[in-house]
């Protein structure tokens, strides 16, 4: 008798598959052609900054040792001079908050940095478990999702799992990134490896720092309605549904003449783009 072949599972991101969920045409151009062009923006470097930030308080206070904010938003401020020099135009701009960057890298510093702490004071049953906890499983047998919670707490006394994912949002989530979002899907059946707990034990919420606020995923059975839109998702992927979906999130699409951060190089990799655009909003 043979021995049959086992393929090795494909391995997914939720970023990379979230990808397809944008744009058909944008996953085959990048994951299938492999044209892989990276593009950098404000948004995106802002919020890693605040990411490293919020990473260095978790580890203090999972250690139990004092938080050196000092040295934190000095280091802080430093990136954001950075930026300042890099995006200038950017960062003088308001957003959909009406705020401009300098104004959110002031309300950082002043209170949002401070947020963690507070938490943690107000919550005495909850203990950090996971910080940039980094995962792997298999999803279905034929692909893997790999990558990394933010932040992941237990209840010392119910035995339950939160799950935290820090977002930079000038705004509060709404509409599907509430109801049953497919990225704590993602995570949840991370926990339930990393952590040996029931899905009715796991609560997933965004931490949004710039917004003041938490804000919990809504759904009570977060796995079973998110691996619906997953499972569509892969099955379109493996159908070979690539057609392209204009919408103005072309405008931060790298491989769009119609963005800012497009490659260019005479290179018109997606010829399906919208014209929308910050200034004309059409």
């Amino acid at each position: 008798m043979e021995d049959l072949e086992i393929k090795p599972l494909e391995k997914f991101s939720y970023s990379k598959l979230s990808c397809y969920g944008q744009c058909h045409f944008k996953f085959k151009v990048h994951y299938l052609d492999k044209n892989y062009l990276f593009s950098e923006s404000i948004a995106t470097e802002f919020g890693s900054l605040v990411h490293f930030t919020e990473e260095q308080i978790a580890i203090a206070l999972q250690a139990g040792q004092p938080i050196n904010y000092t040295t934190l938003k000095n280091n802080f401020i430093i990136g954001c001079k950075k930026l300042a020099h890099k995006y200038p135009n950017e960062w003088i701009k308001p957003d959909k908050s009406n705020r401009t960057y300098i104004e959110k890298m002031y309300l950082y510093l002043e209170s949002a940095i401070y947020r963690l702490e507070a938490f943690m004071i107000d919550n005495p049953d909850l203990e950090i478990v996971g910080i940039e906890q980094k995962f792997e499983y298999d999803y279905d047998g034929a692909h893997s999702f790999t990558g990394s919670i933010d932040r992941a707490f237990r209840n010392k006394v119910t035995g339950e799992i939160l799950i935290q994912d820090i977002k930079t949002w000038p705004v509060p989530a709404q509409g599907s990134e509430l109801d049953a979002p497919a990225q704590f899907t993602v995570y949840a059946m991370a926990a339930q490896q990393l952590w040996n707990v029931e899905a009715s034990k796991i609560k997933c919420e965004y931490d949004l720092p710039l917004c003041g606020l938490r804000q919990a995923a809504l759904s009570d059975d977060i796995i079973t309605k998110g691996r619906t839109q997953l499972d569509k998702w892969f099955a379109g992927i493996t159908k070979g549904d690539f057609k392209p979906s204009p919408s103005p999130l072309c405008y931060f699409c790298q491989y769009s003449p119609s963005s800012p951060s497009y490659a260019g190089g005479g290179k018109v990799l997606c010829p399906y783009h919208s014209l929308w655009t910050r200034e004309n909003a059409t």
